[in-house]
């Protein structure tokens, strides 16, 4: 790729369709954010985990929770993401006052854009600074479901942001100083906060630092276990004082022996396979290894580090009755299997493949951020027989930042965030140091996602009551 001023343009582009678009569904998919929003808020308001108060605001039912007979109704996610989010929601609250129905909206708003937008908006704009080129910036933001979950307010993205960049401060350099490796502890940490999937790849971290120069090796590892102590304290505190025992963290990891089925359906569901639903990690994947100059230790813990964690997430089984935007789980790997993409590995792949599987991913994260986001889970393919039956036969369009002023959901509202989608793809392609060839690969990508949409109807007897019920509260703006 050649190095124009594209990159900036792409994180321009990204940052105005995060803005814009307002994906919040409190009827259906908003469901586990309005838990962590109401955990927050109950934090800033009344100095307690019990989000009781918030669900008679709300006036429905969290999801995720534990209801304690005479103490109240608890979220059973790590506390990490509302512990964060307090101060942001404080400032917010100074603003718009008290919660009530009528401006959860606007918090959660403030509130995604700091902790999903952001956290991948820094990564792409420290990456830029370091010249990465156009395509794989295109990639990290808007080729992968961190492009619809960084439009949320889940905790996802900024999991697997921190996680990231605690490895490259502690294996971008031969000799990792031992500030550097408290500093990343306690990333590590507040990722575990957050995310108990977080604890593989620390694991994996503390053990590759085992493994460098013997200069300084105890200070790095007493440095390592101070950083990230105060963050598991804080956990371990969580549990003891809201259910009573430090130990009742175990009831929420149950986890059991990856199956084949599981392991199967994260790599080639088209509903939640990292290979189907984003093909562009099967070049990521091919890439993994990487070049020699990044040194054989990095490239160990980094290929430890997603093989584990992919295990990891395998122990938990897929549930049917929620509802998904792909291997949202896998999400925490997702910055490491791009990373070959960051340090040029893949330039030498022919730009007709690179084009096809880049705008088929391109097609497959962003289409569910232009209808309703949150496809049933225990849909097969949800974008032929949900994303698109709802875009194209039912019109229905995803929420903007135009519906909140009173315009009704429409053609003409959803219009802008398509045209920021296509002007991110002719950015990657006007870079394109073979734009002909790279050219033809956009096109036959998106050929081959037209005919997966349009050419046949799968399952559409499983989706049709899946559809209908989001056109039926898809018109009126709650909350």
């Amino acid at each position: 790729m050649e190095r124009t001023n594209s990159g900036v343009l792409l994180l321009i582009v990204y940052l105005l369709l995060a803005v814009y678009l307002f994906p919040f569904y409190p009827e259906s998919g908003s469901l586990n954010e309005l838990t962590d929003w109401a955990t927050t808020a109950s934090l800033v308001e009344s100095n307690t985990f019990d989000i009781s108060a918030m669900e008679r605001i709300v006036g429905g039912r969290f999801e995720s929770v534990e209801r304690i007979p005479n103490r109240g109704v608890y979220s059973t996610k790590p506390p990490g993401l509302a512990l964060i989010s307090a101060p942001f929601y404080a400032i917010t609250r100074t603003v718009l006052g008290a919660p009530t129905s009528g401006n959860i909206r606007t918090s959660w708003y403030v509130l995604r854009l700091v902790f999903g937008t952001m956290p991948l908006l820094l990564l792409a704009i420290w990456l830029n600074n370091r010249e990465v080129d156009s395509y794989s910036m295109a990639v990290l933001l808007f080729a992968t479901p961190m492009l619809p979950y960084s439009m949320l307010y889940y905790r996802h993205v900024f999991v697997a942001i921190i996680v990231y960049m605690s490895f490259r401060l502690m294996y971008d350099v031969r000799r990792a100083a031992p500030e550097t490796c408290f500093s990343a502890a306690f990333l590590l940490g507040v990722a575990i906060l957050c995310d108990y999937t977080a604890v593989v790849p620390t694991i994996v971290f503390g053990i590759g630092m085992l493994t460098m120069d013997r200069i300084d090796k105890v200070r790095r590892i007493l440095f390592f276990a101070t950083g990230i102590l105060a963050p598991l304290a804080a956990l371990f505190s969580y549990y003891f004082f809201v259910f009573g025992s430090p130990l009742a963290i175990l009831d929420q990891l149950a986890v059991s022996v990856p199956g084949f089925g599981t392991v199967g359906a994260y790599l080639f569901s088209p509903s939640h396979g990292l290979l189907v639903f984003s093909p562009v990690f099967i070049l990521a994947v091919l890439a993994l290894p990487g070049s020699d100059e990044a040194g054989v230790r990095r490239q160990v813990v980094k290929i430890a580090a997603v093989v584990l964690t992919f295990i990891a997430v395998c122990t938990t089984e897929i549930n049917p009755d929620g509802t998904d935007i792909g291997p949202r789980h896998l999400i925490i790997i997702m910055p490491f299997l791009l990373d070959s993409f960051f340090d040029g590995e893949i330039e030498e792949y022919p730009s007709n493949w690179r084009g096809i599987i880049f705008s088929v991913s391109f097609v497959f994260a962003s289409l569910p951020l232009l209808t309703h986001a949150f496809a049933p889970a225990a849909l097969r393919y949800p974008h032929n027989s949900y994303w698109i039956p709802l875009l194209i036969e039912k019109s229905v369009f995803g929420q903007t930042l135009a519906n909140t002023f009173d315009a009704a959901i429409s053609f003409w509202t959803i219009l802008p965030a398509a045209l920021l989608l296509m002007s991110a793809l002719f950015l990657v392609w006007r870079d394109a140091k073979y734009r002909v060839s790279f050219g033809i690969g956009i096109f036959v990508g998106f050929a081959i996602a037209a005919a997966y949409f349009f050419t046949t109807r799968l399952e559409p007897d499983a989706a049709a009551k899946f559809v209908e019920q989001v056109q039926a509260f898809s018109l009126p703006i709650r909350y």
